[in-house]
């Protein structure tokens, strides 16, 4: 897929042929956001256009009203990936800033997706709003969409039967709290964070449990939302090879109450030096809270439980 990371990067002549193009955060690449990405899919193949995302970096409230802007389900990079794997050939994705927060809606129409993005077809929700203030909506693109010959196709809210709306903020909550079984089905995989393996204090592996501690790597700090402190059975991905995984996340309570959280995985069935590697962790079904334990017998046998339930939850996953 080809990533532009700002609107002077595209070059000259691109995009000739036309795009249909959906708009949006795109945060978690739910499967909200896949109805619009096979729209824009569909239109390209009867339309012959080019599918093409465009996005923000940051969360626009980042930059409107950073004290209620949430956290991030998943990194840039993270969000670029999920794209790609959507099928989306083209990705724009740009910073929020004064400039773009300060563009009428026509302009915003007329300047970026006619001009720099020559869409000649639109895939949106219906509750969609851009441009200054967020004046723009539906209504307006239509009747853009009408006078310069583009499309325009409402994409209907997807729905879970149970769980109602999918959204974001819907996933964001549930992994927050842990629930992260609830959160895969409303992204249609599992929730992940990754980072680079950095040395910590060898404790799981004195105790027989080596562990993977990610920490800050080539990107930064762990990218993705990190759930709940707990226990879970998941996958740990490393050089594109998944490993059945117990994952800690949080503070140790037993050694270190007072120390930084953590993320750590515990790879079944693996041997070799993770050290300085990238790994991603998705997250499966969350075994249990974090707890002190009195003492290392009695940390030891609950470690060895968690090891047997995860193999159990994770066999044939």
């Amino acid at each position: 897929m080809r990533v532009y990371r700002s609107l002077d990067e595209i070059p000259e002549g691109a995009f000739e042929t036309g795009t249909a193009v959906a708009v949006g955060k795109f945060d978690g690449v739910h499967l909200g956001h896949r109805a619009l990405l096979d729209a824009i899919a569909r239109a390209s193949v009867e339309r012959h256009l080019e599918p093409l995302v465009f996005t923000f970096e940051n969360n626009p409230l980042s930059f409107l009203h950073p004290e209620s802007c949430p956290d991030s389900i998943m990194s840039p990079e993270q969000r670029i990936d999920a794209l790609a794997e959507a099928g989306a050939s083209s990705c724009v994705m740009v910073p929020f800033d004064t400039e773009l927060a300060a563009m009428p809606a026509e302009d915003f129409v007329e300047q970026v997706l006619l001009g720099r993005l020559r869409a000649r077809y639109l895939a949106l929700g219906k509750d969609f709003r851009f441009g200054h203030r967020g004046l723009g909506d539906a209504s307006l693109l239509s009747e853009l969409g009408e006078r310069h010959g583009f499309a325009v196709a409402l994409v209907d809210q997807v729905e879970d039967p149970e769980l109602g709306r999918i959204s974001s903020s819907q996933i964001r909550e549930a992994i927050l709290q842990g629930d992260v079984s609830t959160a895969a089905r409303m992204l249609g995989r599992f929730p992940a964070v990754r980072g680079e393996v950095v040395r910590g204090d060898a404790r799981g592996r004195e105790l027989g449990f080596p562990t993977a501690n990610l920490g800050a790597g080539r990107r930064g700090e762990i990218e993705g939302l990190i759930p709940a402190d707990g226990v879970y059975a998941g996958w740990a991905v490393v050089a594109g090879e998944r490993y059945e995984a117990a994952v800690s996340v949080g503070v140790n309570l037993t050694f270190e109450p007072e120390g930084d959280p953590r993320v750590e995985a515990y790879l079944l069935d693996f041997t070799g030096d993770l050290y300085g590697q990238e790994i991603e962790i998705r997250f499966v079904e969350r075994l249990r809270g974090m707890v002190a334990f009195s003492g290392v017998e009695a940390l030891v046998e609950r470690m060895h439980e968690d090891v047997r339930q995860a193999r159990d939850i994770l066999l044939g996953r």
